[in-house]
C-alpha cells in the first residue's frame, strides 16, 4: 500500500463525521468551566484532554473540514475523530508500525501547512480591515447593491435568449475550459439545469450589454492599471494554489 494512499485513508477516517460549516475560536471563548486539563476521554490508558480537543477542532477547521462550534453533533465528532486516531496510533504501536517515507512525507506536509496557515491569517487580517473600514458607514452603499441586484433580477428574466445563443455561449466556455486541461462534454449532451444557467448567464450579460449601450461610461485606465499592477501577482498565485484551480471565467459576449 503506498504512503500516499494509506495517508489518504487517514484522513477519510478523520472526515467522516463531518458536515459544513466555518468554525470560531470557541476554545478562547469558553464559558463552561472546563480547563485545558480536564479529561474527556481514555483510550487504553492514554488520557485525552478538553485542550487536546479543542486543539482538534482548530486543526480541522484549518487543515480539513470545517466545523460548525454551536452545533454540538458537529462539535462531539470532533472527539470523535481523536479518540479514533488515538486507537488506530495504539495499533500502529502495537504492530511496531513504521514508515521509511513518513519523515520525508512530514517535512512536506509541515511546509505546505506553514504556507496555508500564513495564507489564512493574511487573509482573516484583511476581512477584519474591511469590517473596521466599513462598519460605521456600509448602509447607504449596501442600498445600492440591494436595490442593483433586485431591479437586475427583476428584469433579465424578459431577455430573450435562443439555443443558438446558448450553443455559442457554451462552446466558448468549453474551448476556454479545454486550454486549462478541463474536458467538457458536448452541448447536446447537459441536462436541463445546466442549459438553465447558462441561458441565466447569457440574460445577465445581454441585459448588462443594454444598459451599456444606452449608457456613456468612461474609465480613467491609467488609474486602473496604476492600481491593478500594484499588486502582488506572487500573492494571487498563492491565493490561487491554495484554493486549487478555478473554474474558466464564464466567456462575455462580444
Amino acid at each position: 500500500m503506498s504512503s500516499r494512499f494509506k495517508y489518504g485513508v487517514y484522513a477519510a477516517l478523520l472526515a467522516v463525521c463531518f458536515f459544513a460549516g466555518w468554525a470560531c475560536d470557541k476554545f478562547s471563548t469558553n464559558k463552561s468551566g472546563v480547563s485545558s486539563s480536564q479529561v474527556v476521554a481514555t483510550v487504553g490508558g492514554q488520557q485525552i484532554t478538553f485542550g487536546q480537543w479543542m486543539k482538534q477542532m482548530d486543526l480541522l477547521r484549518v487543515f480539513d473540514t470545517p466545523v460548525d462550534p454551536d452545533n454540538t453533533q458537529q462539535v462531539k465528532a470532533v472527539l470523535e475523530t481523536l479518540i479514533n486516531q488515538e486507537l488506530i496510533l495504539q495499533a500502529a504501536q502495537k504492530a511496531n508500525y513504521s514508515d521509511p517515507n513518513f519523515d520525508e512525507y512530514l517535512k512536506n506536509k509541515l511546509i505546505q501547512s506553514d504556507i496555508r496557515i500564513k495564507d489564512q491569517k493574511t487573509k482573516l487580517e484583511e476581512d477584519l480591515a474591511a469590517v473596521k473600514r466599513i462598519e460605521n458607514d456600509y448602509k447607504d452603499a449596501y442600498k445600492k447593491v440591494l436595490l442593483a441586484r433586485g431591479y437586475a433580477a427583476n428584469k433579465v428574466d424578459s431577455v430573450t435568449v435562443s439555443e443558438a445563443d446558448m450553443k455559442t455561449w457554451y462552446t466558448q466556455y468549453s474551448a476556454q475550459a479545454s486550454a486549462q486541461g478541463q474536458k467538457m462534454p458536448a452541448f447536446s449532451s447537459i441536462n436541463a439545469s445546466i442549459k438553465k444557467e447558462i441561458k441565466q448567464n447569457i440574460q445577465a450579460e445581454k441585459f448588462l450589454e443594454q444598459l451599456q449601450a444606452g449608457g456613456q461610461v468612461t474609465r480613467n485606465d491609467d488609474v486602473i492599471k496604476k492600481y491593478l499592477d500594484s499588486l502582488s501577482p506572487s500573492q494571487q498565485m498563492l491565493n490561487t494554489n491554495m484554493t486549487g484551480s478555478a473554474a474558466p471565467a464564464a466567456p462575455s459576449k462580444k
